[in-house]
């Protein structure tokens, strides 16, 4: 997916815009300036909602990239429902005035993962799976995509890593499973900027040699 903007807001924010012009016109006309104030800050509030920014995305080849603005809130070792697994769960609290384009975490192809799944935990999810063989999940299970799915590419088609792959729409929460040879590079409470931030590495056997994760924590109480 090619990141598409216009002075850096997205292309559907044009079309929400476009109607909230209209209507402060109309406003304006029938009821007059202070009437049509409201109207002006929605505009305000939807430029800063539908913009997006290039982002300069690390020469990491294995690291994991942020998939969007936010704040770690959970760190930890648990079960992955959509792939059966153990995993690393890193779970990012939304910034709804970040960016609005969703990066994909780390290069290689998207999946289909079994539709009863998908039902069952009521989430939109992206399966990739990387040229080395790892794989991860970007899954969104708090806020609406609408019907979309995190990564719009087709299945068996190619994302790069921290490139736009997708909207963030209303997502609240976005969760990112691990394979367990993961080393994680955040911590929690911090701030994380999409296809910027490194969340963690792959880590792979080096000269006989394979370097584990690094322990992770709880989750802050909510």
């Amino acid at each position: 997916m090619q990141r598409k903007t216009l002075l850096h807001i997205v292309r559907e924010g044009w079309y929400v815009l476009t109607a909230l012009a209209g209507l402060l016109l109309l406003v304006n006309a029938v009821f007059g300036f202070w009437a049509a104030l409201p109207v002006a800050g929605l505009i305000a509030l939807a430029i800063v909602f539908f913009r997006d920014a290039p982002r300069d995305v690390p020469a990491e080849p294995l690291a994991v990239i942020a998939p969007i603005d936010g704040t770690i809130r959970h760190r930890r070792e648990c079960y992955d429902p959509y792939l059966d697994r153990e995993a690393i769960k890193l779970s990012i609290d939304v910034n709804l005035l970040g960016a609005y384009l969703l990066r994909s975490p780390a290069e290689g192809t998207v999946l289909e993962l079994p539709h009863e799944t998908l039902t069952r935990l009521g989430a939109a999810a992206t399966w990739i799976r990387t040229d080395e063989g790892d794989e991860l999940i970007m899954a969104v299970r708090e806020g609406s995509l609408f019907g979309e799915r995190p990564c719009r590419s087709s299945y068996g088609e190619r994302v790069g890593q921290g490139r736009c792959c997708g909207s963030r729409r209303l997502a609240r929460r976005v969760d990112v499973f691990l394979p367990m040879n993961a080393r994680v590079e955040v911590e929690l409470g911090d701030r994380v900027r999409a296809g910027a931030s490194v969340l963690a590495k792959l880590v792979h056997k080096q000269n006989g040699r394979c370097r584990s994760a690094l322990p992770v924590n709880e989750p802050i109480p909510e």
